[in-house]
């Protein structure tokens, strides 16, 4: 007689899925739907809600009237660096309780993808990575899509600051961030002068760029999301190659480790970069 012998499930890495702000987990799975019909063949996709609450933001009603709740990851203006960078940290510290609470492991995450607020996250927390301020050992690159401030030039200004502080931590000479990232932006979005000004802030041979035919949404037409999904499978398969130029940072002069914000030492790691953002 014959048995079947039923293989152990391989367990697939995981992409964390991060809404835009005044949305949920609950609707950001709805939106992506059709992305997530293509990524789940390769990832474990995990979405969680931000852990503020928040009003409703573009796009989100009436469709989603019903919805339960909507939140946020960031306050929309905060007056300096350092109080943003703490605000970084929490949120950083709140994904992992939250990736935790359904046993996943930091080391299972390989990357994040975001949504307007959460595209700036997703590419935030990749930073705190190759800065070593993360548990996240394994994450090699982010995916934002509609990245923005909504021309917010003063929020646009600091981002850069901030990045250029950190390629002169990682031992770069162009002021460009190294990570590896996919960047997609809707042509007909209020938001697109900035994903590309953002875009722009990243090294060209680690980005890979995007532009589909829509507003603030992601991407719905099947050839579109199609691109997008070869695109992630693309640079997954780059970041998974040894690169001195991304690392080279460790050995650095400039370089000089900082506490990571995710360990209990909070304040002293955060007011390392803040001083060196306000000089």
């Amino acid at each position: 007689m014959l048995r079947n012998i039923k293989q152990p499930k391989v367990k697939k890495p995981v992409l964390v899925m991060l809404h835009g702000s005044g949305s949920s987990g609950a609707i950001f799975g709805i939106q992506t739907h059709l992305l997530a019909k293509e990524l789940s063949k390769d990832y474990d996709l995990v979405y969680i809600d931000a852990p503020t609450a928040s009003e409703p933001g573009p796009g989100v009603l009436p469709l989603f009237a019903d919805m339960p709740g909507y939140y946020r990851w960031f306050e929309p203006e905060l007056p300096t660096a350092s109080i943003r960078l703490a605000e970084l940290s929490d949120v950083a510290r709140y994904i992992g309780t939250q990736l935790d609470s359904q046993n996943i492991s930091p080391m299972e995450v390989v990357a994040f993808l975001g949504f307007s607020q959460g595209a700036l996250v997703a590419l935030a927390l990749l930073g705190l990575q190759m800065v070593e301020q993360s548990t996240w050992g394994n994450l090699r690159f982010s995916v934002a899509i509609g990245a923005g401030t909504s021309g917010n030039t003063a929020q646009m200004d600091g981002l850069e600051k901030i990045v250029q502080k950190m390629s002169t931590v990682l031992g770069r000479q162009d002021g460009k961030f190294p990570g590896y990232s996919v960047q997609a932006m809707g042509i007909r979005d209020p938001c697109y002068k900035d994903g590309r000004r953002l875009a722009s802030m990243c090294a060209r041979d680690t980005t890979k760029t995007m532009d589909y035919r829509d507003g603030h949404v992601v991407p719905r037409q099947k050839t579109e999301v199609l691109k997008l999904v070869h695109m992630i499978k693309n640079t997954d398969e780059a970041s998974k190659l040894p690169s001195s130029e991304t690392r080279r940072g460790w050995n650095s002069p400039f370089y000089e480790p900082i506490p990571s914000p995710l360990d209990g030492s909070l304040t002293g790691g955060l007011a390392v970069l803040a001083a060196s953002l306000q000089a």
